[in-house]
């Protein structure tokens, strides 16, 4: 149950699962996503899982070293209510550390631990050690034997001072520092075990500091899911309301271990071997000059009260962050309804929404126009897809002194064009193919080696980053989002000529001054627009020693489950390739490869914007129609939002061509919807509660539960009178069906043209970027997210009135009510539309299965050689269709 526990998701794969021969691997991800495919809504109303809530705001902790380390000061960026994220580790006031190239001294070793005692845990309560599989130091930079290891003796040259005993050496005489689970599981001596390894563990070995005494890294908290050892985040007995609710959650332990000059002994660290600290942050005199945060966990488990009303919503992954943040604030209120989440594929939803139960759905375009059925459709976040990178600075053989020192530094600057992003996605880069293969064997190595992306980048000149940077993490499920990203690659004419063959320094939109790399041939006049990121290559890298396992891009370059796993791989340095040969296995396989090392992260992932704030990546600027690079912040998409094109039900499309110069080019404007006709009274009234909410206090960005995640942009108030009478609608409307004429039901609530106030109008099909976006006056909104004019009604070009009509009540003073436990996923009966399906699944998966079984070495041969015939099928039946 625990792949429950986070949020309810249609997704392929577990961190730890068992790992499929590389052949026939990418078959029966394909088979698996079919009979998923196949049971999407089971999810609706979902296992008992806790929802991700998030840290009420204050919650940042500075703390200050002691003795040696007393300048060292300490901060975290949030400390309370964690879920699985990325937090900020900052510090000032420490030494330099020795050797731009190396980490032989003064550098801090952080880890996570669990622990009920106040003052802190003990070595035995935390998780390190898992990186020290890949050898001391950081990539080609090196450290101390035993300095990532949970070693701690080191031969008679090196003894602690402290002199305390040692554990009881393991039969080759090595003594580790034993690792404890919070439930006192049985745990193998060693640096790595049961509970942790290599690609599990979230340590940071080594944080270096700055010339000025400063520094900073990004660090993941890690709930009972993620570390099962530390149970941080697990429901604490006892601690359940009256209504069954979980209430309180374990807390755990951030602990900094700074490293200084001397050894354990109290020798200089020059006099080691290598000139570097060699002894564990484990050992007693260095543990004894520990920092340690207390670190408040969100509860996993139930967090509303048990016995409400369960109502099931599904739909498109860009509106997962917002809708498992409301959660919990929205069983709260008005009627208290538990509302479940599942991450179903956009199709998935549409069909969902005109099958006659609908329920409530997001997605980002409309259904198709169906007589029978008339969705209401209401606005209810703003994001934007997002290429999030985690790149620290590594400078190649002889660049000069300053680009050196920047040597493990986060990178916070990066300019993508249509073209650069077409060369990612295509294979088209050596490192993101193969070095071997013929099809890419003229054109650059990666990004780094690409003179046009130099160009947009010239911060970026004097690095090397080895073997990556040539392609990005890209989802595997097909999406509206997939589309509307190679939309905007197809609007431009240089990345158009690009994917035509045409080298990028020839050509109309050529420079002579570039490399002359041209387009993988796979994909040559590759007929966009894509809901996918095809693979298409055939090359697969073979050896002699295994003929029979080549090395093929699945391996190399596979999919994420999702963009929530591709944004949290990225911030890992995790690019999920299995390249490690592994001949002691049955079968033999190739292997996860491990995290890259700190200090030498380079990861690209497409990914939403909420999702890459929650995982610390930085989000890339790209390039619009208007010729600006601009990055997906509030402005930007809101500026996009108002440029959006005219369509169906008032729900209009992104305009990749749009010539606002402040306009984001990839933002992302989700629906809920749903067919009131089709509700009950009951279903309508609470679904009416949520589109209230997000249009009220749903709106309210902030960081506690309740409140509209970073990443989003807050709705124009145009778009928020638009929900607030979509909410009227489903109210009014539920169960009633419509008249013959129609009258009863059949558009978009709200304007589809609107004009917000406080701005001019944003045309047919628009939504006003002015002072009033926010839709509040420096505070939040009044209590139910304030009211809907009645000039908010259906039909384009209608004006939204700025007096806006009541909502869903909320707390006082308008902020959202304050939550301490997330939302349980509900539990309920299986919707009656998806019955019929079900009963034949299992037969049909146990089919498919035998035919992969015997289909499924030959596909990864052939299937890429197929895939250019099928797409000009496609493409044929596509004119044929047009012709008529």
């Amino acid at each position: 149950m625990r792949s429950l526990l986070t949020r309810t998701r249609t997704r392929i794969g577990t961190r730890k699962a068992s790992t499929p021969g590389p052949r026939t691997r990418p078959l029966r991800l394909l088979l698996g996503a079919f009979c998923l495919a196949l049971l999407p809504v089971v999810a609706t109303t979902g296992g008992n899982g806790a929802q991700p809530a998030y840290a009420a705001d204050g919650s940042e902790t500075t703390v200050s070293g002691t003795g040696d380390f007393a300048a060292l000061k300490v901060t975290v960026s949030q400390t309370r209510n964690l879920v699985d994220q990325v937090v900020k580790v900052s510090w000032t006031g420490g030494a330099p550390t020795v050797s731009d190239t190396a980490y032989a001294a003064n550098y801090l070793q952080i880890m996570q631990c669990w622990g009920d005692a106040p003052t802190g845990p003990t070595t035995d309560q935390c998780q390190f050690g898992g990186s020290s599989a890949l050898g001391a130091g950081a990539g080609n930079q090196a450290a101390g034997a035993y300095t990532n290891s949970r070693q701690l003796n080191y031969g008679d040259r090196l003894k602690d001072g402290e002199n305390q005993p040692l554990p009881p050496p393991t039969p080759s005489g090595i003594s580790y520092a034993p690792f404890r689970t919070v439930g006192n599981d049985p745990v193998s001596p060693g640096n790595w075990n049961e509970f942790f390894d290599v690609n599990s563990t979230n340590e940071v070995p080594y944080a270096r500091t700055n010339a000025r005494g400063a520094g900073e890294v990004w660090f993941e908290t890690q709930t009972a899911i993620e570390a099962p050892g530390l149970g941080c985040g697990a429901a604490v007995p006892g601690s359940q309301t009256a209504q069954g609710a979980a209430a309180a959650g374990r807390g755990c332990w951030l602990v900094i271990v700074p490293r200084g000059t001397t050894e354990i002994d109290g020798t200089a660290y020059t006099t080691q071997s290598g000139g570097q600290l060699q002894s564990s942050p484990l050992s007693p005199a260095n543990w004894k000059h520990r920092l340690v945060v207390p670190l408040g966990f969100e509860p996993l488990g139930s967090f509303c009260p048990i016995g409400a009303e369960e109502r099931g919503t599904i739909g498109s992954e860009m509106a997962a962050e917002a809708v498992t943040r409301w959660q919990p604030a929205l069983c709260q209120t008005g009627g208290k309804a538990i509302y479940g989440y599942a991450q179903v594929p956009d199709e998935t939803a549409r069909v969902k929404l005109l099958s006659g139960a609908p329920g409530l759905v997001f997605l980002g375009r409309p259904a198709a126009p169906v007589d029978t059925r008339r969705p209401v459709y209401a606005p209810v976040s703003l994001s934007g897809i997002t290429i999030g990178y985690f790149i620290e600075s590594q400078a190649g053989f002889g660049a000069p002194d300053e680009v050196k020192a920047r040597n493990g530094t986060r990178l916070g600057s990066l300019r993508l064009t249509p073209r650069l992003v077409a060369k990612l996605l295509t294979e088209s880069y050596k490192d993101g193919n193969s070095r071997f293969a013929e099809s890419t064997a003229k054109n650059p190595e990666n990004l780094g080696r690409d003179p046009e992306f130099i160009r947009h980048n010239p911060e970026y000149t004097g690095l090397d980053f080895g073997g990556r940077l040539g392609d990005a993490l890209v989802p595997q499920p097909l999406a509206d989002t997939t589309r509307q990203l190679w939309e905007w690659i197809g609007q431009d004419a240089a990345a158009r000529e690009f994917l035509s063959g045409v080298p990028d320094n020839a050509g109309t939109h050529g420079d002579r001054a570039y490399a002359g790399m041209a387009v993988n041939p796979h994909y040559k006049d590759l007929a966009l627009p894509l809901d996918s990121f095809p693979k298409s290559d055939p090359y697969c890298q073979p050896f002699d020693d295994r003929p029979s396992f080549p090395l093929c891009i699945q391996d190399k370059h596979p999919y994420a489950s999702d963009m929530h796993a591709a944004a949290r791989a990225a911030s890992r340095g995790d690019t999920l390739a299995r390249t490690s040969w592994d001949a002691t296995a049955t079968p033999p396989a190739y292997k996860k490869d491990p995290p890259q090392p700190a200090g030498a992260r380079a990861v690209l992932a497409i990914t939403d914007t909420a999702t890459a704030d929650r995982y610390g990546l930085v989000r890339a600027e790209l390039l619009n129609a208007a010729g600006r690079f601009v990055g997906p912040e509030p402005a930007g998409l809101i500026a996009a939002a108002g440029a959006r094109k005219a369509g169906p039900d008032g729900v209009g499309s992104p305009d990749p061509a749009a010539k606002d110069p402040a306009a984001y080019p990839l933002t992302v404007l989700t629906y809920a919807a749903t067919v009131p006709a089709d509700l009950t009274e009951a279903e309508g009234k609470d679904y009416g509660s949520l589109l209230a909410y997000a249009a009220g206090p749903g709106q309210t960005p902030g960081v506690a539960a309740g409140t509209l995640p970073h990443g989003y942009a807050p709705l124009p108030e145009a778009l928020r009178a638009q929900t607030r009478e979509a909410a009227r609608r489903v109210t009014a409307e539920a169960g009633k069906k419509p008249a013959p004429d129609g009258s009863a039901g059949g558009s978009s609530a709200g304007a589809a043209g609107s004009t917000a106030s406080g701005g001019t109008s944003a045309g047919a099909g628009g939504v006003q970027s002015g002072a009033a976006a926010s839709g509040t006056s420096g505070g939040s909104p009044s209590a139910g997210g304030a009211s809907a004019g009645a000039a908010a009604t259906a039909g384009a070009g209608a004006k939204a009135s700025a007096t806006p009509a009541s909502a869903a009540p909320a707390a006082p003073g308008g902020a959202p009510p304050a939550v301490a436990a997330p939302v349980a996923q509900a539990t309920g009966d299986t919707p009656r539309w998806v019955v019929g399906a079900i009963r034949h699944v299992l037969l049909i998966c146990l089919i498919v299965g035998a035919l992969a079984a015997f289909a499924g070495p030959l596909l990864p041969r052939f299937l890429p050689r197929l895939l250019p015939h099928l797409r000009a099928l496609r493409a044929g039946a596509a004119h044929r269709d047009e012709g008529r």
